[in-house]
């Protein structure tokens, strides 16, 4: 599949509200209510949960309040795929994000040099996936209308995935940002979940992108989203990012008031000095 047009918002009215007015209201008052000030430094990536909004949505909120109101050239948004294998990436070249408050273009230019050089897979698990898509309508409250350049990753991490992260720090611009898209631990009980997340945290604070995928791989820490992280993580040690910081992390139960089945989630922003 090759795309040409526009991508149709695919999880409006199961993720986050369809209605625009409801949305915007939703995604303005999660970055207010996050109380957390626009970053006095260059904001070079954002680690951001991508559930259905009434569990994560306050987390994000957490992760847009820190470059709400900042001028962003290009946003690479990465993620991986939950219903498709891909080996290395998937990136969507041509068109449009559709979402309930308007499109989002991709940078054509841009993503198809990254599709050349990462040999990308074919853009059909784009269609349905959600974890790119529930960005968006928080991108536009905070950042306005930028153009996007869609990732997919497939697999466990490997070298390549640092590679991929250390290529896009040559070649993107200053005022550009990297959004990871990631869930953490899945379907533990609170304290669990609260042990697993708390290392899975602190092994990306740490920055060491190596010990980050042994983590994983010993199932010591946990995330969805886990190759997407570890791109974001060597792209910001590549930019000398010296500032890692976790803006928020709760669980599903503070939603749903269930303990005994929780999903993570985390808001971490990765800067430097501009």
């Amino acid at each position: 599949m090759t795309p040409e047009t526009t991508r149709a918002a695919a999880v409006a009215g199961q993720f986050y509200a369809r209605d625009p007015e409801e949305l915007r209201n939703t995604v303005k008052a999660h970055i207010e209510e996050a109380h957390v000030s626009p970053a006095p430094r260059q904001v070079d990536a954002l680690i951001v949960p991508h559930a259905g909004y009434i569990y994560s949505s306050p987390t994000a909120g957490h992760a847009f309040a820190r470059v709400n109101g900042k001028e962003v050239d290009r946003v690479v948004l990465v993620g991986c795929s939950h219903r498709f294998h891909i080996d290395k990436a998937s990136v969507w070249t041509r068109g449009a994000f559709a979402t309930p408050l308007g499109e989002f273009p991709a940078d054509a230019a841009f993503s198809a040099e990254l599709a050349r050089k990462t040999g990308s897979a074919d853009a059909e698990p784009h269609v349905l996936e959600h974890a790119l898509e529930v960005q968006l309508p928080f991108m536009r409250a905070a950042l306005g209308v930028v153009p996007i350049v869609p990732v997919l990753l497939g697999g466990p991490i490997t070298r390549w995935h640092e590679e991929f992260g250390e290529m896009l720090a040559h070649m993107l611009g200053p005022n550009d940002l990297v959004i990871a898209s990631t869930d953490l631990s899945h379907y533990l009980s609170q304290d669990e979940a609260t042990a697993i997340d708390r290392r899975t945290i602190a092994a990306i604070l740490a920055g060491d992108v190596a010990a980050f995928g042994e983590c994983i791989r010993d199932r010591r820490c946990s995330a969805c989203g886990a190759a997407a992280v570890a791109v974001a993580m060597a792209y910001a040690t590549a930019r000398k990012a010296d500032h890692w910081e976790l803006l928020d992390y709760r669980t599903s139960a503070h939603a749903s008031g269930d303990c005994s089945r929780v999903v993570g989630y985390a808001a971490i922003s990765m800067e430097r000095a501009t």
